[in-house]
């Protein structure tokens, strides 16, 4: 039997290993690792230090230590003290043998206690280290060289801006200099003012360089502005390059803060087999690496092949997913994947359910679009009684701007139709939007709003085609639809009266707000009508009654025309800018600061705020006069006319009156009849129009028809002005009136 003596600790107990049977004996000593023995022999795994063939040591009475933690004795293979003594990884990290040190940061120098700061050397100082570190960089000449020529082209006054552009080409067209300068916040504004005022090939050629590095200007901090003015002044065929340059990339950006907002705008004004193909991004990954012009929606993807309709419904989801995460929503491409993705899952109840939950505190930001309010009526349609409460309190905030918008309208007039609970309904809904009652009044989709508060489902009032749609969601309710209607209109009719008592001039102030009055007024009963009517009498009846001659509100403005022609279109923007500075500077003619006035303005102020972390605290000197705030031009109100001669107003005075005889009580007519002072009679009966409402009156309430003809008949001169005027409305009313005969 081989054995070996330790050459560690003297006094080791040697045990016999109750293994050894299965051990091959004869392994030479000195490489040993499984010892056999006998009583004499030493362990399997024998730990006693010193043994050239030990693995593991244990520390004994006086051998080596390994691993040693302790004091004398040992040596410590993982040293944590550095050359001078501190307990550092890897001691001091810009020592010479470090090889992770950094470059070592210089920094002014300090002042010795004692001695008071020298804040003019200071300054020097760091100036001279701000310079000098970006002095290290390859592009600091060239920037420095592309700013200087910058300055000559910001200014208003500047002629020949073109030149000065193909000068600050030359200079950044050098390798791939502008690819560089590009993201930095002081040469980006210089690409920006380079791609406008460039000519018309400079542009495009600008551009051309631009374009492999679009994704990443679009998630860049700066470079972001100079995809804004590529897509501003660019030529139509670059801006579907532009288009095509973010193939493979459109979730990613989608999911980006600042690339979302840039792929929005593109979306908007791509072609519409772009758009195609970059909804089909979200289809999944081999739409992203290829497409396909068959497949014009997400259910074209699974048509021929459905066991791939799981898989596919799954990668839109995640990706859905990945943008709700972000808080993105709010992106015209978006609005229109989720709307496919609604309409394709409307058989399994188990995803719908799962994307619905995830979107419901996002539906406020979907309502922008369309597409988006489509989604966000799905979303409601089908969810649990918990989800629609989530969606409901989410919305409260916003319900002012969801009901005055274009599309937002159409989901809040959706979800009025389809909740059952009517008194959870006026107090989460109308009781909020009843302090703005007069803002929601004064906007044509605000007026939609009320007027499907009161004649829901009227065809007077909405499209047949508006009411189908909308009418899809009784399906998603129990309560019966006139039940549910008419409960609405009790709980709303008292505060509606109310308000128009209050405040009866405002509700005929012109003929759009007057025709809701009149459908306010057709539906409302007792006591509420009575006080609406007899305060809308009293405005009819005033002798200086006067509304807006502009009914339909502030004109909308032309729509932009496409840059086809964007020289055309910069050189006449000029033009008027260059109109209204020289008015505005006329009085500061001598002020230094008229050179240096900047024609982007607007475009700094917009980058100031992102600027701001970059910039170096500069020292600012005082202005000798604070500068003058340029006086806001007021938009000049809207003409007044006298309210009975305006025929939007004549057309709303008739739609009451032929209503008046269906209602309890004392009726509008007779209101206005006991309102009506002789001065207002005489001014009427000269009037064509005047004298058809009082026609009118007559005719719908021929109770009325003596006290007219006693209060006319009353005064002889209103008699013989009736008499000799020959306007058919005064011909007619005479002859019903029987008066000059």
């Amino acid at each position: 039997m081989v054995s070996s003596e330790p050459k560690g600790p003297a006094n080791v107990v040697k045990t016999a290993s109750p293994l050894k049977a299965n051990k091959s004996p004869g392994k030479p000593a000195n490489g040993q690792k499984f010892k056999p023995g006998g009583a004499g022999g030493a362990k399997k795994f024998d730990k006693s230090g010193g043994g050239p063939g030990k693995k593991f040591d244990k520390p004994g009475a006086g051998g080596a230590r390994k691993f040693d933690k302790s004091g004398s004795g040992g040596f410590r293979k993982f040293d944590k003290s550095g050359p001078t003594g501190d307990k550092r990884l890897g001691g001091n990290k810009f020592a010479e043998g470090n090889k992770f040190r950094g470059k070592p940061q210089t920094q002014p120098q300090a002042p010795a206690e004692g001695e008071k700061q020298d804040w003019n050397k200071f300054k020097k100082e760091k100036k001279d280290l701000k310079l000098k570190r970006k002095s290290a960089k390859d592009t600091y000449e060239i920037s420095k060289e592309a700013n200087q020529i910058h300055e000559k082209l910001r200014c208003r006054r500047t002629e020949n801006k073109d030149k000065l552009v193909e000068q600050i080409y030359k200079v950044l067209n050098v390798g791939d200099t502008i690819s560089k300068v590009v993201k930095a916040h002081d040469t980006a504004r210089v690409i920006q003012s380079m791609l406008k005022y460039a000519s018309p090939a400079l542009r495009a050629e600008i551009s051309e360089k631009l374009l492999p590095f679009t994704v990443d200007m679009c998630q860049s901090k700066y470079a972001q502005f100079c995809v804004q003015r590529m897509l501003k002044y660019g030529a139509p065929a670059t801006k579907a390059k532009l288009v095509d340059s973010l193939y493979g990339h459109i979730v990613r950006l989608a999911g980006h803060s600042i690339g979302s907002g840039l792929l929005d705008t593109m979306y908007q004004s791509a072609t519409p087999k772009q758009r195609i193909f970059m909804r089909q991004e979200f289809y999944g990954d081999l739409y992203r690496k290829a497409k396909d012009s068959n497949v014009k929606t997400l259910s074209d993807t699974y048509k021929e092949a459905t066991n791939m309709k799981a898989s596919i419904l799954g990668s839109v989801k995640a990706n859905l997913d990945h943008v709700a995460n972000k808080q993105l929503v709010d992106s015209s491409l978006v609005h229109a994947v989720m709307l496919e993705y609604l309409r394709a899952c409307d058989e399994d109840e188990e995803k719908l359910e799962e994307t619905v939950t995830a979107f419901a505190a996002l539906v406020p930001h979907m309502l922008s679009t369309k597409e988006g309010s489509e989604a966000g009526v799905i979303c409601f349609y089908k969810s649990t009684p918990k989800n629609r409460r989530a969606i409901i309190k989410n919305i409260k905030e916003h319900l002012l701007k969801i009901a005055t918008h274009e599309h937002g309208h159409v989901f809040l007039i959706s979800l009025l139709n389809a909740l059952d609970d009517t008194k959870a309904t006026k107090k989460a809904i109308y009781d909020h939007l009843h302090e703005d009652l007069k803002a929601l009044m004064s906007n044509q989709y605000g007026r939609r709003v009320i007027q499907w508060l009161v004649a829901p489902g009227d065809t007077t009032c909405f499209h047949p085609e508006f009411i189908r749609t909308v009418e899809e969601g009784l399906a998603f309710g129990k309560k019966e639809k006139e039940l549910r209607r008419k409960e609405i209109l009790e709980q709303i009719e008292a505060p509606i009266a109310q308000s128009i008592a209050e405040d009866a001039s405002f509700w005929l102030s012109n003929s759009h707000i007057g025709l809701v009055t009149a459908d306010i007024l057709n539906h409302i009963q007792g006591e509420s009508y009575e006080k609406a009517a007899s305060a809308l009498a009293q405005v009819v009846a005033q002798p200086e009654w006067r509304i807006s001659a502009d009914a339909a509100g502030p004109l909308p403005q032309d729509k932009k025309k496409p840059h086809n022609d964007v020289e055309a279109i910069i050189a006449e923007a000029t033009k008027q800018r260059r109109k209204l500075l020289n008015v505005e500077s006329s009085s500061d003619d001598e002020n230094e600061e008229d050179d240096n006035d900047d024609d982007d303005e607007d475009e700094e102020d917009e980058q100031k705020e992102a600027a701001e972390d970059d910039a170096e605290p500069k020292l600012k000197k005082a202005k000798k006069e604070p500068k003058k705030p340029k006086a806001k031009e007021e938009e000049p109100a809207a003409p007044l006319v006298s309210g009975i001669e305006e025929a939007g107003m004549h057309i709303v005075l008739k739609k009451i009156l032929k209503n008046d005889g269906k209602q309890e009580g004392t009726p509008f007519s007779q209101h206005l009849l006991q309102n009506l002072s002789s001065a207002v009679l005489k001014a009427w009966l000269g009037v064509n129009r005047a004298c058809f409402v009082l026609l009118k009156l007559v005719e719908d309430c021929p109770s009325l028809l003596e006290d007219c003809k006693k209060a006319i008949a009353a005064e002889r001169s209103l008699s013989q002005i009736l008499a000799d005027r020959k306007t058919p409305g005064a011909k007619l009313l005479a002859a019903k009136l029987d008066i000059g005969k």
